[in-house]
């Protein structure tokens, strides 16, 4: 880890600025931030810590039915939080609740949550030079190891996402705040994301000094359920292989309203719309389900050492619909 200048702002305006220098970077609990300064991947001159801004960047609050989740508030915060009770909320609770292990859980923050850095290796190495990483000519593991990389909607890098609360708050249609220049501004969630998650292009949107202040999610009817369920090789203190975020409204047994969004198979979390379509006025079954889980993982490209993500995935599919769908 090289030397740098850490800044302790006073307010959200002193932190936005500081944290425009280019050579700058912000930091929550700084869970990802550290592993990329060890690597020494990553070389600030200042990092701009956002702990001291609790009062204005933590707590989760209720108005309207809409839900504000503060951007400092902690994954354990989020799978314990009383206004994320009832079966509309599950899918939020079960992505937090079941992230790495309690330790990082009640330090991980939300936003640092959505905006780490791709899980890959060789972009996590300063041994290698990649194209992610603008140190080299071309994406590694699309020839190299490539066990835990992309199947989906990959251009010339096949960088994985990591987040778990990312498919969780896209399938509840969650937006976001953030605050830079003097000025606030609300966008959807799928806006912090690129829309083409080519090798040069970030994993999110953010611009230079930009900062996310919190998390909105709507009004859920009183129909509504969701699920999250995720594979991994450990237990605990792992990253998912394969994810699926699932959002349904039945009545009258059948469902009437379908979200989907599938996370660690593409470098962005993945929403499959056209999939959700087929569950739309139809009663839930395993016949249905698989049909789904199929059309979901459509026009996958796995690698050499990573097509178990496609029947694994649709299994993990498969089995948040059944749940959701209880």
């Amino acid at each position: 880890m090289k030397p740098f200048s850490l800044v302790v702002p006073h307010n959200l305006a002193d932190a936005a600025e500081a944290a425009q220098k280019p050579t700058a970077v912000l930091k929550a609990a700084g869970i990802d931030l550290l592993d990329r300064l060890k690597e020494r991947i990553e070389a600030p001159t200042e990092v701009v810590s956002l702990l001291p801004l609790k009062d204005e960047l933590a707590g989760i609050a209720e108005a309207n039915g809409e839900l504000r989740i503060g951007a400092l508030v902690t994954l354990a915060q989020i799978a314990d939080a009383a206004a994320l009770a009832g079966p509309a909320f599950a899918v939020i609770r079960e992505a937090a609740g079941t992230a790495a292990t309690p330790q990082v859980r009640n330090r991980a923050t939300v936003a640092g949550n959505l905006v780490q850095k791709a899980r890959c290796w060789y972009l996590r190495s300063a041994a290698f030079g990649c194209l992610h990483g603008r140190k080299g000519p071309a994406c590694l593991a699309m020839t190299g190891e490539n066990r835990y990389h992309s199947i989906l909607g990959w251009h010339d890098c096949v960088r994985v996402h990591p987040s778990s609360l990312a498919p969780a708050l896209l399938a509840m249609d969650a937006e976001y705040t953030t605050f830079a220049g003097g000025k606030t501004q609300r966008r959807k969630l799928g806006e912090l994301y690129p829309k083409e998650a080519k090798a040069l292009v970030d994993e999110h949107t953010l611009a230079q000094g930009e900062i996310i202040t919190a998390l909105h999610v709507p009004p859920q009817p009183a129909d509504a359920r969701s699920c999250y369920r995720e594979s991994r090789e450990k237990l605990s203190f792992d990253w998912a292989t394969t994810a699926a975020a699932v959002r349904l409204q039945l009545a009258g047994g059948k469902i009437t309203a379908a979200t989907i969004v599938l996370g660690a198979v593409a470098p962005v979390p993945l929403p499959r719309p056209e999939a959700a379509k087929l569950l739309v006025g139809k009663a839930p079954s395993d016949e249905l389900f698989k049909q789904v889980a199929e059309a979901a993982f459509t026009g996958a490209m796995p690698l050499a050492q990573n097509a178990y993500k496609v029947p694994v995935g649709m299994a993990v599919l498969r089995e948040a619909l059944h749940e959701c769908a209880r």
